[in-house]
């Protein structure tokens, strides 16, 4: 990756990271804008709800942060994203958000968003956030970062006709690809069990919030990567999945000049259409820093069942 000057202090790296754009952020509510497109995809060449995690948290959290007395500082306690129809694989996507109850004297309040393409709603946002006593980190926060030059995405390995758990391990023995968004955080799987699927998210100081931690939006995804490939593992050839919804519990704030984040999803339940999962993101010694629950749904079960019947008769 070439390198260009440092930009002006005040320009935020996780955003120009991540592509995000805020347009507008007021009590009355915010309004920012994300790029979709190859360096946000996953393992398939998609875009997915891990890939709208840092545009869904800087939305709800600034909605939140505007609400409040100024000189207060804010971070997200629970996520919830609801996929209600896929999300483009390029383009742009708009995030908007308003807090919907505040309650000062508990220093809580919810928050309810979407994000949209192309005029349609794509997916539903709500979130829970509390004011901190945390000072503001603007030396990590908006310390230099990238620019304009980003590291080239990890490449898209071909995995059509495969059954989901050979893909799964491919990846975490280097043959397939973790994907562009995975290359970009740094998660990369280093575990596959009968039931679970474990990988590792190593925080960069690029990653900061406000408060100078790993910020949510990054957890989500990293968690809604990791329950995505544990959904994978139980598709058959001709077989797909997608992550319909996710839910993420903020616990601890990890320190992005910390140690490795380990992420543990384990299936609860798997029908032939409907998986649930939970999962942990945890620092050393199992230190629990967040918990996630996330539906995924099992798609093309007719033709796989119909392929079935067909060999065996």
């Amino acid at each position: 990756m070439t390198t260009t000057p440092a930009r002006p202090r005040g320009v935020d790296p996780l955003n120009t990271m991540m592509g995000v754009r805020v347009l507008a952020m007021s009590p009355a509510g915010t309004d920012l804008t994300a790029a979709a497109g190859v360096r946000f995809h996953d393992h398939r060449g998609r875009t997915t709800l891990a890939s709208v995690g840092v545009l869904a948290d800087s939305a709800v959290a600034g909605a939140f942060f505007a609400s409040v007395p100024a000189g207060n500082r804010t971070v997200v306690s629970q996520l919830t994203a609801v996929a209600t129809a896929p999300l483009p694989d390029a383009g742009v996507l708009t995030a908007t958000a308003a807090t919907d109850h505040l309650d000062l004297e508990s220093g809580t309040g919810l928050s309810v968003g979407t994000i949209t393409a192309d005029g349609a709603t794509r997916v539903h946002l709500l979130a829970r956030s509390v004011v901190v006593s945390r000072a503001a980190r603007d030396d990590i926060h908006l310390a230099p970062g990238p620019t304009t030059d980003f590291p080239a995405p990890d490449p898209v390995t071909p995995i059509d006709g495969a059954a989901g758990r050979a893909v799964v391990e491919g990846i975490a023995g280097g043959s397939v690809s973790g994907g562009p968004l995975a290359g970009l955080v740094g998660l990369t799987v280093t575990d596959i069990s009968r039931d679970t699927v474990t990988a590792t998210l190593r925080p960069e100081p690029w990653m900061s919030n406000q408060v100078g931690s790993v910020q949510g939006g990054i957890l989500f995804a990293a968690a809604a990567l990791t329950n995505g490939l544990l959904a994978q593992t139980l598709t058959a050839p001709g077989q797909d999945y997608a992550l319909q919804d996710q839910t993420v519990d903020y616990v601890r704030s990890p320190a992005v000049d910390g140690p490795p984040i380990t992420a543990l999803a384990r299936v609860v339940r798997a029908g032939r259409r409907i998986v649930l999962i939970e999962s942990a993101l945890s620092g050393p010694g199992g230190v629990l820093l967040a918990r996630t629950t996330a539906t995924a749904q099992l798609t093309g079960q007719r033709q796989v069942e119909r392929a079935m019947i067909e060999k065996w008769s």
